[in-house]
Formats: C-alpha cells, structure tokens, sequence
C-alpha cells in the first residue's frame, strides 16, 4: 500500500533541481498524465518539469531519486482500489492560503497534464468534472483562516481527489476483478 507524499519532502527535492515548476504543478501534471496513459514512465514526466539534471551531482542525483519515488507512489496510489489517492499540496500546518495556492496550482498542472497527454473524451460527465477543475484553477486564493474556509477548503480538496479519480477510471477503466455481492454467499 502506498503512502501519503510529504508535501515539504517533495517541495524540497524539486527545488534542488532545475526548474520553475512547483512540486503541486508538478505532481498534478503526472496525474493528468496518467488519467489519460497509464503506461508512462519517470523520464516522461521528468522531460516535461525539468530543463536538466545531473546524475553526478549528488543534490541532484537524491533529489531525482525522491522524484522518482514520487512517481512511483502516484501510480500505486492511483491504481489503487482503496481510492487511497491524495494530490500534492501543502498540508495543515500551513495558512489557508497557501494550501489554496498549492491545489490551484495542483489542478494547473493537471490541465496540462491531460493537453499534454491529449484527452479525448465523450463522457459527458468527464468532460463537466475538466470544467469544474479548470474552473477551480482559476480561483482568488486570498482565503482567511477561519474555520468556515477551511471546511469549504477542503471539500473542494475531497471533491477534486475524487474527480481525478472518477476521471483516471472512467478514461483507464482498471483491469482488477471485483467480486460481486452475490458471489460472496
């Protein structure tokens, strides 16, 4: 089973290395990437949010290796059953305002992810749940911490998760057999 992706971890690492991306930009675009192609691999993504890296460089080789589990565990958390799926933003410790950034930013970066990777679909209701995200990121961030925002906040967060994940199974319906209620007995 996979885990939760340290947000500050993630930030650091791709700050090591050269590029003007976000690690939320970052990671939302690897998401879009895989609601649309799910045989990807790490230089796919990594071509698209680095100028160049430099494996000599031991900074930079750590980094790339954080990277790299970074992309790894997108694609245990997004093929998994448990919707055990989280987009990388900044966590609870920090105000309102910069979590709100960092999901703009997140949501972003999955556009982009989803033009880069050129989606196609006619599902209706696939192509409602693009609008709604790119409607999202394009909201004002100048949230205040009060408890109301916060709880407003956070469903968007829960409805944009499970909008990604409608999207990825909608779009790579997974091949897992699931077992009917009748055949339990």
């Amino acid at each position: 089973m996979s885990q939760s992706i340290n947000y500050e971890l993630a930030k650091d690492a791709l700050h090591k290395l050269n590029t003007d991306d976000t690690i939320s930009s970052a990671h939302g675009l690897l998401c879009g990437f895989y609601c649309v192609k799910q045989n990807i691999d790490l230089d796919d993504w990594l071509n698209e949010i680095l100028v160049s890296i430099d494996l000599n460089n031991l900074l930079e080789k750590e980094a790339h290796q954080i990277l790299a589990e970074i992309f790894n565990n997108t694609s245990e958390q997004l093929a998994d059953p448990t919707l055990n799926f989280w987009p990388v933003i900044a966590d609870d410790d920090t105000p309102l305002r910069e979590q709100a950034n960092t999901l703009i930013e997140w949501c972003q970066g999955f556009l982009v992810g989803l033009g880069l990777s050129s989606v196609e679909t006619s599902d209706e209701e696939v192509t409602e749940m693009i609008k709604d995200i790119s409607e999202i990121s394009q909201l004002d961030a100048d949230l205040l911490d009060t408890d109301d925002n916060a709880e407003d906040f956070y469903e968007i967060v829960e409805f944009v998760r499970i909008g990604v994940l409608f999207i990825q199974e909608t779009l790579q319906p997974s091949k897992q057999d699931f077992i009917s209620p009748t055949q339990l007995h």
